[in-house]
């Protein structure tokens, strides 16, 4: 079970005090693996939360079915901004088993306007129970041989000590994203947080699921197998030209070269300082080649020729310029009368290839810099007339 679903789940049922029912963490753990794909572009904050609210998700759809105790939501971002997120996933993510009264943040059970009586209420539950249990026979992560669950058969294997058929198959259970080489990932976050920006993660980790993991296995293509660095690098700089220069507009053509050099250079020092073994047992550099900004070009005309770029994941780069577009929109409108107030209220594009910490020119720096140098001399002066 993924780590940061499991702690989700607990802080759901913080009341829950036996072993998490097998079939809530698949069914999370489901919508979480689909939300990545249904959902890639979600705001710096959304994406913090994404795994608190499929896990969310899986216990409001699977609460009934599997008995679980009250639900306590307590998530970590504000709640109008998670209520937004929640109402979200749960319409784009499959709902075979949504119901009228299923409640959400800010929602209840008698929002419907049903009049509820002990007869109707028993046949709803029983048709959610049923509902619950096409979607648990139908979810990615169930296995094609594992009988549809009920409740009964839920509390038989929370009783049950020793280890079940469905545990040992949970241990070998994969998703679409484990044919991906085990560097790969703590790579891209690697390059994220020395170069940024971390708005463009999602898009690029969907595009080296496209191009090197298809389908949820290795890609046949040989080349692409002995030069998944350089793919890496040729979709992340893909990625950050679309943000940085959006359709329409020229590219700089001394930065973008400079900005090559930069993303080799982070790439090894990702090799000698990325800890893989942390993260996996065994196999974990294989694949790894040198790449530099040739063979970032090389993997960028191979991909033009091949449709890597035609493919359902670049849609995720004009999602991306849409968003930073309205979030300028709204840091204008937000940013008071005055040219001044503007100024102090100007939010910083995430597309650039350094950190804001590190732009020790840019405007903010500056004007930091003058009020503190004023102040210095004031205390000069202060010091000298005593």
């Amino acid at each position: 079970m993924n780590r940061t679903i499991e702690q989700a789940l607990l802080s759901l049922l913080p009341t829950h005090n036996s072993t998490l029912p097998q079939p809530l963490a698949d069914l999370a753990s489901s919508l979480l693996a689909q939300s990545r794909h249904r959902a890639s572009t979600l705001k710096a904050e959304e994406e913090i939360a994404r795994p608190f609210a499929c896990a969310h998700l899986a216990c409001d759809r699977l609460k009934i079915a599997l008995n679980l105790p009250p639900i306590d939501p307590r998530p970590p971002i504000p709640p109008r901004i998670y209520k937004r997120l929640f109402n979200h996933l749960d319409k784009i993510l499959p709902a075979a088993a949504a119901t009228p009264s299923r409640a959400g943040p800010g929602r209840t059970a008698l929002s419907s306007g049903r009049t509820w009586t002990p007869s109707s209420k028993l046949r709803e539950q029983q048709q959610q129970q049923q509902q619950q249990q096409q979607l648990l026979a139908t979810s990615p992560l169930a296995s094609k041989t594992r009988p549809t669950p009920t409740k009964e058969k839920s509390l038989a294997d929370l009783r049950n000590d020793a280890p079940s058929a469905s545990a040992k198959r949970r241990k070998t259970t994969t998703t679409d994203t484990d044919a991906l080489p085990p560097w790969i990932r703590p790579t891209l976050r690697y390059l994220l947080s020395h170069l940024g920006p971390a708005s463009i993660g999602p898009v690029v980790a969907s595009g080296l699921e496209s191009v090197v993991a298809p389908r949820g296995t290795l890609t046949d293509d040989a080349w692409v197998r002995a030069h998944i660095v350089s793919v890496l690098g040729a979709l992340y700089l893909f990625v950050w030209r679309g943000v940085t220069w959006p359709d329409g507009q020229a590219v700089d053509r001394e930065r973008y070269v400079q900005s090559r050099k930069e993303v080799a250079a982070c790439l090894r020092r990702a090799r000698e300082e990325v800890d893989v073994a942390a993260v996996v047992v065994s196999g974990g550099w294989d694949g790894w080649e040198e790449a530099g900004p040739r063979e970032f070009d090389a993997a960028a005309v191979r991909g033009k020729r091949h449709g890597w770029f035609e493919m359902e994941w670049v849609s995720g780069v004009g999602d991306l310029v849409d968003r930073e577009e309205a979030r300028r929109e709204e840091a204008e409108e937000d940013g008071g009368n005055g040219e001044g107030e503007q100024a102090v209220a100007h939010i910083r594009r995430p597309d650039t290839m350094f950190q804001e910490r590190y732009d020790y020119l840019g405007e903010r720096k500056r004007k930091a810099y003058a009020e503190w140098k004023e102040g210095l001399l004031k205390r000069i002066k202060e010091l000298e007339a005593r």
